[in-house]
């Protein structure tokens, strides 16, 4: 159960990327310029000191992508804080350069779950689905386009392929994403995402309004980069806007290696 619950998270967080739009090819859905070989990325908790200087904290995760020349990924190997391998994605590709399929193995190269990707005739992709160790469908994500190819709406399923999740995007002139409306199982309208960008295209704010309390809620955490000589980001840390007051949470740290 606990290895089940691990994949579902796992794919969630592949399948949930703002501002882009899944397409099944891995440099281009991870936001990645140039020719990458290995992204070593670390979060660590976030803070100021008594000096108001902004410091590192505990090491919270350790993730390690490698790809191959294709711009492929060739494995994600996720990491305790001891370095140790806590479990390992693998992936396959068709003759297109498409994902197809995904294995999460654990640290004993045993296979806990299976994500596979689904293309329509013309190579869109239309559908993710999870599986676990059982070969039992935990999650399906179903995917709509525009008139321009972006993805419109994703519709989040349950095992049995009921929707209980649904969002609904528009952008802006440039491409990127502006707004993501949530709707629940019952169609109602429950949260609203909205993005602003830096010239490299990557996210320095997200607001997030919650309706589902009664009394709507607002939260926005901004994001401040570094970034290297391809326009790859390095450094990024995660702050939440109480008032005027920027609160630092999370830093991550990514050292990229290029072929």
């Amino acid at each position: 159960m606990k290895a089940n619950k691990i994949l579902v998270t796992l794919a969630l967080l592949a399948i949930s990327v703002a501002g882009t739009a899944q397409s099944g090819r891995d440099l281009q859905d991870d936001g990645l310029r140039g020719e990458v070989k290995r992204v070593d990325s670390r979060m660590y908790e976030a803070a100021y000191n008594l000096d108001d200087e902004l410091v590192k904290g505990d090491q919270l995760e350790h993730l390690v992508t490698e790809y191959n020349q294709k711009a492929q990924r060739r494995q994600q190997v996720y990491l305790s804080v001891a370095e140790d391998i806590i479990f390992r994605t693998r992936y396959k590709h068709d003759g297109f350069g498409l994902t197809t399929l995904e294995h999460v193995v654990d640290n004993q190269d045993r296979i806990i779950g299976r994500t596979y990707y689904v293309y329509d005739q013309e190579l869109t992709l239309t559908e993710i689905y999870v599986e676990d160790a059982e070969r039992q469908v935990e999650s399906r994500l179903q995917l709509s386009y525009d008139g321009q190819g972006r993805v419109s709406q994703r519709s989040y399923n349950d095992h049995v392929n009921n929707v209980f999740k649904r969002e609904v995007y528009t952008y802006n002139a440039d491409g990127t994403l502006r707004k993501a409306v949530v709707y629940d199982r019952t169609k109602t309208k429950v949260q609203e995402k909205r993005w602003e960008y830096d010239e490299q295209g990557f996210a320095t704010s997200y607001t997030l309004y919650d309706y589902t309390e009664e009394e709507p809620e607002m939260f926005v955490t901004l994001y401040r980069r570094t970034y290297d000589a391809h326009g790859n980001w390095v450094t990024c840390t995660e702050y939440e806007l109480l008032g005027d007051r920027m609160i630092p949470t999370y830093t991550t740290i990514r050292n990229i290696d290029y072929f």
